[in-house]
């Protein structure tokens, strides 16, 4: 019979979000409710679940926070084993506090690694290698230490915190798994693809984790403007032998972050596909929870320019968290010129055809000929 796992962490409870003002109370409490959904509705379905550190945001993180989680914890009676990360290492003082609150909850099927130390699950078939962080700027090996395979591990899981050797500042080695005989290494810390797409990522493409046996968990919420995914946790099935057959990443984030850059063409006489094309970003989303920062530039005939501004007028009134850096300028095209002179003409027509050139580019370049062809020729 196949072993199910939940992978979860970084939920970052009671993040302050603080660039986000009056806002920011609802994003805080989304986190929490969020983090509720995966343990309460999502975890009684799974046999395991591991929560690959950060879940909480910060040392200061208040007393009461650390108490309603631990609460939440205790209501799913699915065994679980929690690392500390480096939001939440071991010298921050949060996982006593939490040993202590989930002892209080009667939760001893919930534990907190604390000690980089084998803990198995013989009622799994299964033996885990926690790697805590002690303090939040931790470098120390936290893979050295793990045993050679012995008969009653059953099969071997490892829980980091961590970026791989292959992105700066990473200690993980992407191939820790065959390195220390582990049937599979579940990591936090990386959050999720920041354009959104898992599968083009090297991190989170399910079918790369699988090649190297390392998986990492993603965020269940985004969490910063540069995090334009969906959050998720990755749910596995472990055969008997200890090889994952089915993967995949269930979403359940309500967050959303759209950061995106739009480059206006003086030609453009329609600005709405351009603006849909990221905007779809939002669809279904509680606008209370969506942040948008928007990076317009080039320029535009007088239509499409009102338009746009019309749009944007539009958009401030439907989604209350939006920044728009507006660079765009009007564009009044003066045919005249150009055709008056075929030198002008030629310089405008090479422009145009050049591929390398940008929208604003093309713009600056009207905007010098127009003022510069009475000296130049």
């Amino acid at each position: 019979m196949a072993l199910r796992i939940l992978c979860t962490g970084d939920f970052q409870l009671d993040k302050t979000f603080g660039t986000l003002g009056e806002h920011a109370k609802n994003f805080r409490d989304q986190l929490m409710d969020t983090f509720t959904k995966v343990i309460q509705n999502h975890g009684p379905e799974y046999d395991l679940i591991l929560i690959a550190g950060d879940l909480f945001d910060r040392k200061a993180t208040p007393t009461p926070i650390i108490q309603k989680a631990a609460k939440i914890l205790a209501s799913c009676s699915t065994p679980c084993l929690i690392i500390p990360g480096n939001h939440d290492a071991v010298n921050s003082g949060i996982p006593t506090v939490l040993q202590e609150a989930l002892s209080q909850s009667g939760a001893n099927h919930v534990e907190v690694a604390v000690k980089r130390e084998p803990v198995p699950y013989p009622d799994l078939g299964i033996t885990l290698f926690p790697a805590p962080l002690f303090r939040k700027d931790d470098i120390s090996d936290q893979w050295g230490w793990i045993p050679e395979r012995t008969k009653d591990h059953g099969k071997r899981i490892a829980l980091m915190h961590g970026a791989l050797d292959s992105l700066p500042k990473g200690l993980i080695p992407e191939n820790l798994a065959s390195q220390k005989d582990l049937d599979f290494v579940i990591c936090g810390d990386q959050h999720g693809p920041s354009d959104g797409d898992d599968d083009a990522s090297k991190l989170f493409n399910l079918e790369t984790s699988k090649k190297r046996k390392l998986y990492y968990a993603m965020a269940p919420e985004a969490q910063h403007i540069d995090q334009n995914f969906t959050g998720s946790f990755l749910s596995l099935e472990i055969d008997k032998n200890g090889k994952v057959g089915s993967c995949e990443r269930i979403e359940v984030g309500e967050i959303r972050f759209v950061n995106e850059t739009l480059e206006f063409d003086q030609e453009m006489e329609d600005i709405q596909p351009a603006l849909a094309s990221i905007l779809e970003q939002t669809v279904e989303r509680p606008p209370e929870l969506t942040s948008i920062r928007l990076h317009l530039h080039g320029y535009l005939q007088s239509e499409a320019f009102t338009k746009l501004h019309q749009t944007l007028a539009s958009l401030k009134q439907e989604w209350p968290i939006i920044e728009i850096t507006d660079e765009v300028s009007e564009f009044e095209p003066e045919e005249s010129v150009i055709d008056d002179n075929p030198v002008i003409d030629k310089i405008k027509k090479a422009v145009d055809i050049d591929p390398s050139v940008s929208p604003t580019m093309k713009g600056h370049v009207t905007d010098l000929v127009k003022l510069n062809s009475g000296r130049w020729l």
